[in-house]
């Protein structure tokens, strides 16, 4: 009777202690999430080729005094439109593009883009926006755990973490600010855009 009482008490002990490295091994969200900015930030995309510019997406503040910019809403790039610089410059004279999106995604999507007369930013604005679209659309279909209505976040009104295609973490489509495009020359000439997404 004392080897088993022992024996259950031995069990119990080795199960407290596996629940507290649990509990401590256990990441804060928050701290995830900046985390995963941070690595954003720092990503190196000298993989993709030789740069060769930065395509920029100033949105004039129309209150600001001193002129200053923004970047645009992904989402709603509509309502930016208007104080957009140089919407209808051509600012890639090439035909075709491909565009890497991998912010906030685990797995990066990347899609092909043709154009006769090469590519403006309102061009790329509303790909990128129908891009992005499409991205949360199959994240939502595919996540067996599924994105809670900010109505209903407690701590965070962050966007939780989902199991779909893409795997998105962090951002609601509505919290994306595009605020420039990378352009990569890979070395058969393709040209490789990456964007700069912030929230």
């Amino acid at each position: 009777m004392i080897k088993k009482l022992l024996s259950v008490l031995f069990i119990l002990a080795l199960l407290g202690c596996n629940l507290s490295l649990v509990k401590k091994k256990s990441v804060d969200p928050a701290e995830m999430g900046r985390q995963r900015e941070q690595a954003s930030a720092e990503r190196n995309n000298d993989n993709l080729g030789s740069f060769i510019d930065v395509i920029d997406f100033n949105v004039y503040n129309a209150d600001s005094e001193d002129g200053d910019t923004s970047s645009i809403s992904i989402a709603n790039p509509e309502k930016d439109l208007p104080h957009l610089q140089n919407p209808e410059e051509t600012v890639i004279s090439q035909h075709s593009v491909t565009i890497i999106i991998d912010y906030p995604l685990t797995n990066e999507y990347k899609f092909d883009l043709s154009s006769d007369t090469g590519f403006t930013r309102v061009h790329l604005l509303n790909e990128i926006n129908k891009a992005y679209r499409k991205i949360y659309a199959e994240e939502e279909a595919s996540a067996t755990i599924k994105t809670i209505p900010i109505e209903k976040r407690k701590k965070l009104i962050n966007r939780n973490d989902t199991n779909g295609k893409y795997g998105i973490w962090g951002h609601d489509i509505e919290d994306l600010m595009l605020a420039q495009i990378e352009i990569y020359e890979t070395s058969d000439k393709k040209l490789i855009l990456a964007l700069i997404t912030e929230s």
